[in-house]
């Protein structure tokens, strides 16, 4: 009596998957009619793929979220930038790398419902005209209040005012007390 293993190809190797006493070689040779001789023994070849594994998702990584610092705080009555208001030189239009600056200052303000005022200040050096320097500065004031507003502050808690040269914090003499004179500050006055 013969006895018949059946084998199924996987990925090239060989794998019995029933035998009743015979061994499969890797010397068998091929016969017609997809019969391979085995120790003596036909076996019949099944070929056949083994089916894919199910597309598996990468594992998921847990983003680590780093806190965001903002750019502005409140310290005592004032919101403190960390950083200076800019303009195009001799305008009231704020350059764009002070938009994330001022929106910072506006999240703050969102965050502590219980500011009822805000005075935004525009200060200048001295150099030029008293006058000039005082539209100049209301008008940079005035812009900062646009912006807060478009970025969702109520506009009625808001006060913008221009003092020109004349609230300085340094000197007017040096070109770094010069720098240091122009500025925006953000009080807190209710």
């Amino acid at each position: 009596m013969k006895r018949a293993a059946l084998y199924m190809c996987v990925g090239g190797l060989a794998v019995q998957m029933a035998a009743s006493g015979c061994s499969f070689s890797a010397s068998a040779s091929a016969q017609a009619g997809g019969k391979r001789v085995v120790h003596g023994d036909e076996a019949i070849v099944v070929e056949a793929t083994q089916p894919a594994a199910p597309a598996s998702k990468p594992p998921v990584v847990p983003k680590i979220v780093k806190p965001t610092l903002l750019k502005a705080k409140i310290v005592g009555k004032k919101i403190e930038i960390s950083e200076k208001v800019m303009f195009d030189y001799n305008k009231a239009s704020i350059k764009v790398e002070s938009h994330d600056l001022l929106g910072d200052v506006a999240k703050v303000i969102k965050e502590h419902k219980n500011i009822d005022k805000i005075r935004i200040e525009g200060h200048t050096d001295a150099d030029g005209d008293a006058k000039y320097n005082k539209k100049l500065s209301q008008k940079r004031a005035d812009a900062v209040k646009s912006f807060l507003v478009k970025a969702g502050i109520d506009g009625s808690k808001l006060k913008a005012v221009g003092y020109g040269e004349d609230k300085p914090v340094a000197s007017n003499e040096t070109e770094e007390g010069k720098e240091k004179n122009r500025r925006v500050e953000f009080n807190i006055i209710d």
